[in-house]
């Protein structure tokens, strides 16, 4: 094995305890690892935080995929992520950057190119979520007026959001009285289609509301066997800011499972997906997101005692470590708080 073995992490952004979980990995291991932060913002919180920091072009660039090459060539890593909903868009369906990486011996966790697109289109979600028996909520664009009336007939509250949004972009929750004015703002706020034309109803959706609480769910498949489920590892969400999950209490995944088994095999999962799934009293879960990476919920089963990091660079190094990585503590309770450090001077 390689004395000095190293990880990259991509648009590590603000989580900086992704960073340090991973050095915490490496140290239980027994290895003195490397985790290498890319970034295309050099003063972003993560940029100057890894044991090495590299600034690459915008994954847009067409420089991008040349540096990215040239940077795993000169550090030859066993395990690149991305915790970038763009950046890993751009590896994994606008270019065939993470085979190439896979081809030079780097562990690329992801599911195929199809669910990676579902992961970015709601619309598209739902429909590969039905074709697979997993519960999700009645989905249709802001344009089908017949849809809509149908899911309004049926459901005591819809949700309206951006197709292609992220962190909840474009939200509102909604009776079937305030619909339309919903959908238009969505469709005023909406990202512009790549075409460059104006955002239209096809750039929302409107869906039935689901009744219970909110959960997130990471799925963990095997590294090397796609689809070969690992883990479920869960939460109840709290609260919620900007999007995204500000303190959670970790539960049994037992519900969870038979959806995380439908899911990882069909998109040929390897790694996490942090996945948003409804669970009513005495009924079945439905799933309404899946982002195909580490998302901000994973920090409350990790401190509650999973260990998703360690398994990632064990499995990448060729290491056995039991199973104990995946066992956590249910009923512990975690929120997020503000930090802040400094990361240039004088410019």
């Amino acid at each position: 094995m390689d004395s000095d073995p190293t990880m990259i992490i991509g648009s590590a952004g603000r989580r900086l305890y992704l960073i340090d979980w991973f050095r915490e990995a490496f140290a239980d291991l027994g290895l003195e690892g490397r985790v290498v932060v890319t970034e295309n913002d050099p003063t972003s919180a993560a940029a100057s935080y890894g044991d090495i920091g590299r600034s690459l072009p915008r994954y847009a660039d067409p420089a991008y995929g040349p540096a990215l090459l040239e940077l795993v060539d000169e550090l030859r890593p066993s395990l690149f992520l991305s915790v970038n909903d763009y950046e890993l868009m751009h590896l994994h369906v606008a270019t065939d950057l993470a085979e190439q990486l896979r081809e030079r011996g780097v562990l690329v966790p992801g599911v195929d190119r199809a669910w990676q697109l579902g992961c970015a289109d709601k619309l598209r979600m739902a429909q590969l979520l039905e074709g697979i028996g997993v519960p999700t909520p009645r989905t249709v664009t802001g344009d089908d007026e017949a849809g809509i009336a149908e899911i309004a007939a049926t459901s005591e509250g819809l949700v309206v959001k951006h197709r292609l949004g992220s962190a909840s972009s474009g939200l509102a929750l909604v009776t079937a009285d305030g619909v339309r004015a919903a959908v238009d703002a969505a469709i005023a706020s909406a990202p512009a289609p790549a075409d460059g034309s104006a955002p239209s109803g096809q750039d929302v959706v409107v869906q039935s509301r689901l009744p219970g609480r909110e959960h997130g769910v990471d799925i963990v498949g095997d590294l090397h066997e796609p689809g070969a489920l690992r883990a479920v590892l869960a939460r109840r969400k709290v609260r919620m800011r900007a999007g995204e999950t500000d303190k959670a209490v970790t539960v049994d995944p037992t519900p969870f499972i038979g959806n995380a088994e439908r899911i990882a095999r069909a998109a040929r999962l390897t790694g996490l997906v942090d996945v948003d799934m409804f669970l009513a009293e005495g009924g079945e879960p439905s799933v309404i997101d899946i982002n195909p990476r580490f998302g901000g919920g994973y920090p409350f089963v990790h401190l509650a005692g999973a260990d998703v990091p360690r398994y990632y660079l064990a499995r990448a190094l060729g290491l056995e470590i039991g199973e104990d990585w995946r066992e956590y503590s249910p009923g512990v309770v975690s929120a997020k708080h503000e930090s802040v450090r400094l990361t240039a001077a004088g410019i």
